[in-house]
């Protein structure tokens, strides 16, 4: 552990830490007075006499009825957390690519330290934030509601760590997908818009179109609707916050952000690890990965377009030609996302010169 490297970090990043730690209490002590207030105005509606009479003459809510109506969940008082997301998409490109582009890297690696020294002190401050302060913030934010509000209207202790615990998880894979395309990538602007793409293609299109190709090929294949094949499987059109946001979360879910962002800390040490200084500025640090993006890029967007896009009826069997005009249309979105990468990875260079 360097003194040095973590008061350079700190030095040079502590308008963004500071920013975000505001932001966040400010918008969490936001939340819960909101909710709060919220709760106490219906609970008061319920108790008054203008629902009485209303209660009494209309249709008549029973006591149960009206507990479930002033009843809570954590994803009821939600707040603006979604919105923190892309807060750590933005701290990740900083702390990569957008010094990059203001030559810091130059003054880093000219310090007497390893690169991996320094990408794990870049690491540090980052990731107590989202491991540390912010579920702290957000727990303190509950312990507000819990003491403002009668316990038999709140969510269990167990539902409140699993919405901690989710939207940790999902702050750490933006910030370890920020730091992979940041050290991957050395354009700012490019960098950016790969980074968000890639969030909201993969959060809102790739699990379900990947879900409507395997369903609707196996429902093909097995002579069945769609409806019939996995118990009735439901085609999803978003995906992983979704059941977050929305109060569900399965073991799952956990497991595949967790290990998500393993893999993009492991692409983003590795970058870093062989990224050349001549790079600086240009589409990629390291030209070597030309070839894997290319070839994983075009499968990706090819699942996404195709999938996302992908229309069967639940309670009729998919017929051959609605098969072949899929898979025609796959291996046309294949063909162009190949040429569209060549030109950018081999290309482009050349093209921008003429």
């Amino acid at each position: 552990m360097s003194t040095g490297l973590i008061w350079k970090e700190w030095r040079q990043n502590a308008w963004v830490f500071i920013f975000i730690v505001i932001a966040f209490v400010g918008s969490e002590a936001t939340t819960a007075m909101n909710t709060v207030n919220l709760f106490n105005e219906n609970y008061k509606y319920y108790q008054s006499d203008e629902f009485q009479k209303v209660n009494s003459t209309d249709q008549i809510m029973t006591g149960n009825e009206i507990k479930n109506d002033l009843s809570l969940t954590p994803y009821d008082f939600e707040g603006n957390l979604a919105l923190f997301f892309y807060v750590f998409l933005f701290l990740g490109l900083k702390l990569t690519v957008f010094e990059k582009n203001k030559q810091m890297d130059y003054f880093t690696f000219g310090l007497p330290y390893s690169r991996k020294q320094i990408f794990w002190h870049k690491m540090l401050i980052p990731l107590v934030l989202i491991i540390l302060v912010v579920p702290i913030i957000i727990f303190l934010r509950f312990m507000y509601i819990y003491q403002q509000i009668p316990e038999i209207y709140l969510p269990s202790v167990m539902d409140a760590f699993t919405y901690i615990s989710s939207f940790s998880l999902l702050f750490l894979f933006s910030y370890m997908l920020a730091m992979a395309v940041g050290n991957l990538v050395g354009e700012i602007i490019t960098a950016s818009i790969i980074a968000i793409g890639s969030v909201i293609s993969f959060l809102y299109m790739f699990p379900g179109a990947l879900t409507n190709l395997v369903v609707g090929f196996k429902a093909y294949f097995a002579g069945k609707i769609i409806a019939d094949v996995d118990g009735g499987a439901v085609m999803l059109f978003n995906a992983l916050p979704t059941p977050i946001l929305r109060g569900g979360m399965a073991l799952g879910e956990f497991v595949v952000l967790i290990v998500l962002s393993i893999g993009m800390l492991v692409i983003s040490w590795y970058a870093m690890k062989t990224a050349s200084l001549e790079n600086n500025g240009r589409f990629l640090m390291n030209n070597k990965f030309r070839l894997p993006i290319l070839i994983i890029g075009s499968i990706y967007i090819t699942i996404c377009l195709s999938g996302h896009y992908a229309s069967f009826e639940y309670a009729k069997l998919i017929t051959t030609g609605q098969v072949v005009g899929l898979v025609v249309k796959m291996i046309l979105i294949l063909v162009a996302s190949i040429i569209a990468f060549w030109i950018l990875m081999y290309k482009w260079k050349t093209l921008r010169k003429h």
